[in-house]
C-alpha cells in the first residue's frame, strides 16, 4: 500500500500544475487555435539539457502574474531537439540559444521575440514590452495608406515585414519600390536588394538570383548594387555552385575594386580557388 500511495504522489507530481497554464504540444494545432481566437502564440522552445529552461517551468510559468500576462496568448512548447517539429521551428526562426520564447502571429509572422531569464515580474514586463511593439507595428500597417509618398518609411516597413519573416507581405511592398513612378533612386535600390535578400533568406536561391539581374538592369553603382552583387555570390554558394561564385566575385573585384566590400570577397575567394583548383 505504500509503495501504491508513494507511485500515486509521484504521478501527481508529474502533472503540469493546473495553474501552469494549458500548454500545447503542436503547432498545428496552437496554429488552429490562434486563427480561430485571433491570438498570439507564445512558443517556449526549450531542451532537456538547459536549466534556465526548467526554472521558467517551475518558477515563472506558475506564477500568477505570467498567468495574468498570457491569458489571452495560445501557449505552445516545442523541444528544439527532438528532430521534428521544435528542432525545424528553431531552424526556421534562427534560435541559437536558449531559453528562447517566440511571439507568434496566427499566420506564424514573428511578434516578438524574448531571450534569457527574467523572473516572473521582469519577464512579465519584458512581455508587455514585446506585445506594445508589435501593437505599434499594427497601427502602423493599418495607417500604411498615409505612407503613399513616404518612401523611406515605406522602404522601412517593408524591410520590418522582413525582419517578422512575414516575407509575403514584404515582396509586394518592395516590388511596388522597385517599378513605381516617383520613388526616388537610393529607395528603389535599396527595395531590389531588401528584395534579394529576402528571396535568400527564404532559400529562394533562383528568384533572389533573378533579382539582383534586373537589378543591375538598372543600375550597376552604388552602395546597394554593390551588396546585391556581393549577395549574389553568396546565393552561389549557398547553392553549392563554387565556379558561379568564383566568378560572381571576380567579377565584383574587377567592377568595384575600390569597394569595401572587397575584403568580404578576398577572406573566401582564395579558398574557392584553391577547391575548384582540387576539383
Amino acid at each position: 500500500m505504500k509503495r501504491i500511495a508513494l507511485l500515486a504522489v509521484i504521478a501527481l507530481l508529474a502533472v503540469p500544475r493546473a495553474d501552469a497554464g494549458i500548454w500545447l504540444k503542436s503547432l498545428a494545432a496552437a496554429q488552429k487555435q490562434a486563427k480561430e481566437d485571433n491570438a498570439i502564440i507564445f512558443v517556449d522552445l526549450f531542451a532537456d539539457w538547459c536549466g534556465w529552461c526548467h526554472r521558467f517551468e517551475q518558477e515563472v510559468f506558475p506564477a500568477e502574474a505570467f498567468q495574468k500576462a498570457s491569458d489571452d496568448l495560445v501557449l505552445l512548447r516545442l523541444n528544439t531537439e527532438d528532430r521534428g517539429e521544435g528542432t525545424d521551428l528553431a531552424r526556421k526562426y534562427q534560435v541559437t540559444s536558449l531559453p528562447t520564447f517566440l511571439l507568434l502571429a496566427p499566420d506564424l509572422s514573428v511578434a516578438g521575440v524574448i531571450r534569457g531569464y527574467a523572473p516572473a515580474p521582469q519577464f512579465v514586463d519584458m512581455l508587455k514590452e514585446t506585445r506594445d511593439k508589435y501593437g505599434l507595428f499594427q497601427k502602423r500597417v493599418k495607417n500604411e495608406a498615409s505612407l503613399a509618398k513616404d518612401y523611406p518609411g515605406r522602404l522601412e516597413l517593408a524591410k520590418e515585414f522582413i525582419s517578422r519573416s512575414a516575407f509575403d507581405k514584404s515582396e509586394v511592398r518592395l516590388k511596388k519600390l522597385t517599378m513605381e513612378k516617383g520613388v526616388p533612386p537610393s529607395i528603389r535600390d535599396e527595395a531590389y536588394y531588401q528584395l534579394a535578400l529576402s528571396y535568400a533568406m527564404q532559400r529562394k536561391y533562383d528568384q533572389g538570383l533573378k533579382t539582383v539581374r534586373d537589378f543591375s538592369a538598372v543600375n550597376k553603382v552604388g552602395d546597394a548594387a554593390e551588396r546585391a552583387r556581393l549577395l549574389a555570390g553568396q546565393i552561389y554558394l549557398q547553392q553549392g555552385n563554387l565556379l558561379g561564385a568564383a566568378n560572381e566575385f571576380r567579377a565584383f573585384k574587377k567592377s568595384y575594386p575600390n569597394s569595401p566590400l572587397v575584403g568580404n570577397i578576398d577572406a573566401v575567394l582564395p579558398d574557392i580557388e584553391r577547391r575548384l583548383a582540387g576539383n
